[in-house]
This record gives C-alpha cells, sequence and structure tokens, in this order.
C-alpha cells in the first residue's frame, strides 16, 4: 500500500458501514411504516363491514316483518331508512377517502378492494335510503350487496397476503382494528 493510503482506507470502510447501516435502518423504518398503513386500512375494512352488518340487519327486520312495518320503512320519517340513507353517504365518503389516500404501491389493491366494497354499499345503501314511498320499496327489493360482500372478500384475502409479508401473522380484530 502506497504511503499515506491508509487514512482513505479508513474512510472508506466507515463510509460503506455508515451507508449499510442507513439503508438497513431506512428498510426497517419503511416496513414500520407500511405496517402503520396495513393496520389503519384493516380498520377501515372493520368499518365497511359494519355498514354491511347494519345493512343486512335491517334488510333481515323487514323480511320478517309485516306489510305495515315495509310501509312505515317507506314512509318520510323511517329511521331504519334515514339509517340506510346515512350508510350510504358515510360508504361514499370513505370510498372517495380510499381513493385519494397517499399509500405506498403495494397496498393499493388493498386499498382499491376496499374502496369497492364501500362504493358499492354506499351506491346501494343511498339508493334505498335516498327514496321514499314505492321507489324505497322498489330499491330494497333491488338491494345488491353481493359484488360488496365479493370485494371484501378480496379485502380479505389481500390482508392475509399483506401480513403474511410485512410479519403481521398473528394479528386479531380488536374493537374495529388490527390489534398487534
Amino acid at each position: 500500500m502506497p504511503e499515506g493510503g491508509l487514512p482513505y482506507v479508513i474512510i472508506a470502510v466507515v463510509a460503506a458501514v455508515l451507508i449499510a447501516v442507513t439503508v438497513v435502518l431506512a428498510r426497517l423504518a419503511w416496513r414500520r411504516q407500511v405496517r402503520r398503513y396495513i393496520v389503519g386500512l384493516v380498520g377501515r375494512k372493520e368499518a365497511v363491514v359494519a355498514a354491511l352488518k347494519a345493512v343486512d340487519g335491517i334488510v333481515r327486520t323487514l323480511s320478517q316483518g309485516t306489510a305495515a312495518d315495509l310501509v312505515a320503512f317507506a314512509g318520510r320519517d323511517s329511521a331504519d331508512r334515514n339509517g340506510m340513507a346515512e350508510l350510504g353517504s358515510r360508504m361514499r365518503v370513505e370510498a372517495a377517502e380510499l381513493a385519494d389516500l397517499p399509500l405506498p404501491k403495494k397496498l393499493w389493491t388493498l386499498a382499491d378492494r376496499l374502496g369497492d366494497a364501500a362504493s358499492v354499499l354506499g351506491r346501494e345503501a343511498s339508493r334505498v335510503g335516498e327514496s321514499e314511498g314505492e321507489a324505497a320499496l322498489d330499491a330494497l327489493a333491488e338491494l345488491d350487496l353481493t359484488p360488496a360482500r365479493e370485494a371484501l372478500a378480496a379485502t380479505e384475502a389481500e390482508i392475509a397476503r399483506l401480513a403474511e409479508a410485512y410479519d403481521l401473522t398473528d394479528p386479531s380484530v380488536y374493537g374495529g382494528g388490527l390489534y398487534i
């Protein structure tokens, strides 16, 4: 080694070590941030699932009710119909927020599928909730939540895939969110 080259070698080794440490720490920080995004999206999924269960509950109650219950549902002051309108509005807002949410590219599929579920649920619930009289009953008869259920099933599959990829293999739902 030429005389005076040792300091340059030491500087190069220290720089290489610092770069390697920085890369490793940045990668760990990024994985942690992505995990937080996943947890947030799971919380949003639970909100969509809760809205779907609420709509299902209203439909189930009406299907077991009397003709007078259906007439009351179609009326202007129906709490259930107004509740469906509110759920529809909330799900449309949820879908819009999911579409605009800045996420890492690896989470776009999850957000898109969840947004699809919220959008379908919002459209269907609003169609029933914002109608009155016979139009509300017609919309109720045409209510199709199958696409929302399919989108939620796809969301579950995507969450399972991401949970495996980001070491969230022991997640459980607690209080409407992912509890780790």
